[in-house]
């Protein structure tokens, strides 16, 4: 019986998961019927292989012998790390030994079926495997190969470790971050998720191009592009006027200490600045800060001004002023007060689902498509759980 019979697109397993939704339902989901062969390991691949998955994708993971070493990195539960499972969910798995020439030959009859491959080995790597994009583009010329690394394949770099901090370090976050002379590093992987989100923008470009064209193609992604992108239109925008050397000075923190803890406040224009003076009693200040020339001196001297009167009363009562009189403003959450926020649970931003290890806790992908909500079709894959109904022989 052919796949048209059988009522699958083109590539699409017979044994593909359903992919329930919001509340037990299977909403069509955009990238139903196509297939994603995924040999990527930490959290650039996975994560972008894991949003193609969100949006409908049946994303095959190829794990070695062992599983994938990231599996049991961090916090973890019964050697499932809480980091992998969160970039893993969704996919099913294969174990597959890419250093044999059985193993290449099974990753192969893989990709025959396959709409993209996302890969995030250094430069080199695949040829040594036999699987150079050469030899790709030869087999299967519909195939969209994803290739993630730190530096891209030229240069002196190209062959360097590359992770999440090395690359804060050398795009300027590490400096920009610190305060008070001190660099750090923000303490969340935000290049390689934003690394990912960049994959699956690239992959998604790619497969409208081919529905033109009927072909495939070789995107490259390095890390240290994106973040020069990602970083360019904020904290570059002292450099970005031609001949502009002035030097870079860290904003005024929009923190502001109350008597009993902190808000933020963010008011972006002159219109919230003045509602924030009023909101503090403080209206007569304006004429003087209308005054002031420098924009960031004065910026510094208003949240100076502004926390030094916030200090004296309590959370509850900044923000029940900031909101009567219209200035942005929210609390300073602990995660958990996130996840109990009225708001999260109205947009129905979490679920759980079951897993290996119990129920895990998800995200839904963030943007709805009709008011469809797309949440996780499934928890992380145990090592090659999915060996028999994949195949690949």
């Amino acid at each position: 019986m052919s796949e048209a019979e059988m009522g699958l697109s083109p590539g699409q397993s017979p044994t593909t998961p359903p992919a329930p939704g919001i509340d037990g339902q299977r909403p069509k989901r955009p990238l139903d019927g196509i297939v994603v062969v995924e040999t990527s390991s930490f959290l650039t691949g996975p994560f972008t292989a894991m949003m193609l998955a969100d949006l409908g994708a049946d994303v095959i993971k190829v794990e070695p012998p062992g599983g994938d070493g990231f599996r049991k990195f961090g916090h973890n539960r019964e050697g499932f790390g809480a980091s992998w499972t969160n970039a893993n969910r969704g996919k099913r798995s294969v174990v597959i030994d890419l250093k044999t020439a059985e193993g290449t030959r099974r990753l192969k009859n893989l990709l025959a079926t396959a709409d993209i491959l996302v890969e995030n080995w250094r430069p080199r790597v695949a040829a040594s495997l036999g699987l150079g994009q050469d030899v790709l583009q030869a087999l299967y010329p519909r195939l969209i190969r994803l290739s993630i690394n730190g530096f891209g394949d030229t240069g002196a770099l190209a062959n360097a470790p590359a992770f999440d901090s090395l690359i804060q370090g050398r795009t300027g976050i590490v400096a920009s971050e610190g305060r008070n002379g001190k660099p750090a590093v923000t303490p969340f992987n935000m290049v390689d998720k934003v690394t990912g989100a960049f994959g699956t923008q690239a992959v998604l470009a790619a497969l409208y191009e081919r529905e033109k064209t009927g072909k495939g193609g070789h995107i490259k992604l390095p890390m240290l592009d994106v973040m020069g992108y990602f970083n360019f239109p904020d904290m570059f925008q002292h450099r970005t006027f031609e001949g502009d050397t002035s030097a870079w000075k860290p904003p005024a923190s929009q923190v502001l200490e109350t008597s009993d803890g902190f808000v933020v406040i963010s008011p972006a224009n002159g219109a919230q600045m003045s509602k924030t003076l009023n909101a503090v009693d403080r209206p007569e200040w304006k004429e003087e800060f209308k005054q002031m020339r420098d924009p960031v001196a004065m910026a510094d001297e208003f949240f100076r001004r502004v926390g030094a009167v916030v200090k004296e009363k309590d959370t509850a009562f900044w923000l029940s002023r900031f909101e009567e009189l219209d200035v942005p403003a929210a609390p300073v959450f602990s995660l958990d007060e996130f996840l109990n926020d009225p708001q999260v649970a109205n947009n129905r931003v979490f679920d759980f689902v079951d897993s290996p290890v119990g129920p895990i806790r998800t995200a839904r992908y963030p943007a709805t498509f009709d008011d469809r909500m797309f949440a996780a079709r499934s928890g992380p894959p145990g090592i090659g759980e999915h060996d028999k109904e994949i195949g690949g022989n």
